[in-house]
């Protein structure tokens, strides 16, 4: 059977998918929560002046990808899961519902369809469950699949049932010593290595974050990424 897609003659036959703010709408204001807990993180845990703290956050963000990954560059210590723990675990997830909508749109897609989140592992799981999306994907690239406390070499997936093509053949990532997260050019070579894609015909990067549309359209141009459905025209979630 054949499980790819055409369109304008490319063959399109794997999607990595954003998750935050993309398969849930902005709306809801979760992001606003993480920002929360982050900002208390820095001032309680790693005791930022308390006048630092907004604007070195959004700095960070903007300069790294993530507040988490500038904090360490700047020399701040934690633990990463600590860290996890304290930003996700308290984020109100009875926010989100399931979406039966985006579940048949997304079952209704032959391609292979990956999530790559800057989250961790046990966020992404949860959202995904809380939105009844648990079996559209075949895997997730995450935090820990690409800042591993050891060699790896397969990406993390939400179902026993589903596994990816081999990726021993590309070689596996160690940890690196800077936290590797989007919008690195570094981080979207490592998530199609990992999931074993030819950017140039098969993967197409799908993001409703604004605020980064500018430097992923950019990325995507350097790695021959094919650019994406926009789900937010069809009103999913509005």
């Amino acid at each position: 059977m054949d499980t790819s897609y055409r369109t304008g003659g490319v063959k399109y036959e794997c999607l990595l998918f954003d998750m935050d703010d993309t398969l849930y709408p902005l709306s809801l204001g979760l992001n606003l929560f993480c920002r929360k807990n982050i900002q208390e993180y820095m001032l309680e845990l790693l005791h930022i002046e308390e006048s630092e703290v907004p604007k070195m956050c959004l700095d960070l963000y903007r300069e790294y990808g993530t507040t988490m990954a500038g904090l360490k560059v700047l020399g701040y210590e934690f633990d990463n899961d600590e860290f996890h723990a304290y930003v996700h675990g308290r984020l109100p997830y009875e926010k989100l519902k399931p979406d039966p909508v985006l579940r048949n749109l997304l079952l209704s897609m032959p391609q292979r369809k990956i999530i790559f989140t800057n989250a961790d592992h046990a966020h992404a799981v949860k959202v995904l469950n809380r939105l009844g999306l648990e079996d559209c994907f075949e895997g997730i690239i995450c935090f820990e699949t690409l800042n591993p406390p050891k060699q790896i070499n397969c990406m993390d997936v939400p179902n026993d049932n589903h596994v990816l093509t081999d990726l021993t053949e590309n070689g596996c990532f160690n940890s690196h010593p800077q936290i590797l997260c989007k919008p690195s050019v570094e981080a979207f070579e490592a998530a199609i290595r990992i999931a074993n894609v030819d950017p140039k015909k098969t993967v197409r990067l799908i993001t409703f974050l604004e605020s980064d549309m500018g430097r992923l359209l950019l990325l995507c141009g350097y790695l021959d990424m094919f650019w994406p459905f926009v789900f937010k025209t069809l009103g999913i979630n509005s």
